[in-house]
């Protein structure tokens, strides 16, 4: 019984072209002992259906939800089918838009086996566009301390680039389900509450999707007033100084601008993509 599970969810508006390059990255890794957990999350398009349940490969472990949730919701789902196996230590995230390159399972779980004090490991990423072009390439903070000063304005990670530890769940809870776009976000605020510590590997192995999409999901009145509201309860938890509340307000502005200017402006596309 391997001890890795991945957990990628996929939903509606997810092109086959994508779901492809990132079933086929996972499958492809050079570590190959770990289960592939999918969720539709209600339902998806003919084509994906299809080419999803035409996958041979043992590993693979599909499961299906009626009705369109969250992607907390379906992550949820997920985590409570892989938590009912004690054998599974270790959780990989990918999301059906990106791509895992070779080595990156491999490298992140030996991290862990390597680093017993850190839970959760993300990496750098090559940031790509919906033609698979090069957009520009992420370095993040590498050690804890330096994630945890980031956190004060900026998720530490890319979300679909980390492997976590079970505990991460078992202490920190699930991913929350009210929080509008920000699950992550909140989860790892909730991890720093407990005491958990980050880690990110400083090589590329994940190809990042920023499409059209991205910059409208993540801007309008409802998100940017999220974004204060959870953040607010995040500063408060971690007990943080009132310069961080100035920060998350300011960012919850700009992120309530329109899509098109957060894509073009340097400063609001900064924070558009913290959380």
């Amino acid at each position: 019984m391997t001890d890795l599970a991945v957990i990628m969810s996929v939903y509606m508006n997810d092109r086959l072209s994508f779901v492809k390059e990132s079933v086929e990255s996972i499958l492809s890794q050079t570590f190959l002992d770990y289960h592939l957990y999918i969720a539709f999350d209600g339902p998806v398009k003919d084509d994906v259906d299809e080419y999803i349940n035409d996958v041979k490969d043992e590993r693979l472990r599909l499961f299906r939800l009626e009705k369109n949730g969250c992607l907390a919701r379906a992550l949820n789902y997920l985590l409570e089918k892989v938590l009912g196996y004690p054998e599974y230590k270790l959780i990989a995230r990918m999301d059906a838009d990106d791509i895992a390159l070779p080595t990156r399972f491999e490298k992140q779980r030996n991290f862990l086996l390597e680093h017993l004090d850190i839970s959760v490991v993300g990496c750098w990423f090559e940031e790509i566009d919906e033609y698979d072009r090069h957009l520009r390439y992420r370095k993040l903070p590498t050690q804890h301390e330096a994630l945890l000063k980031r956190y004060y304005t900026r998720t530490p990670f890319a979300h679909p680039s980390v492997m976590y530890r079970r505990g991460l769940i078992e202490e920190a809870g699930y991913y929350p389900t009210d929080t509008f776009l920000m699950e992550d976000n909140v989860l790892w605020g909730r991890a720093l509450g407990v005491k958990l510590k980050f880690a990110n590997i400083p090589e590329y192995l994940l190809k990042f999707r920023r499409d059209e999409r991205f910059f409208k999901r993540r801007s309008g009145v409802k998100y940017g007033w999220h974004y204060i509201i959870n953040r607010f309860k995040i500063n408060k938890l971690l007990k943080l100084p009132l310069y961080a509340y100035i920060i998350s307000f300011l960012i919850g502005l700009i992120k309530m601008m329109p899509s098109f200017i957060l894509k073009w402006s340097i400063v609001a596309r900064r924070f558009c993509e913290s959380g």
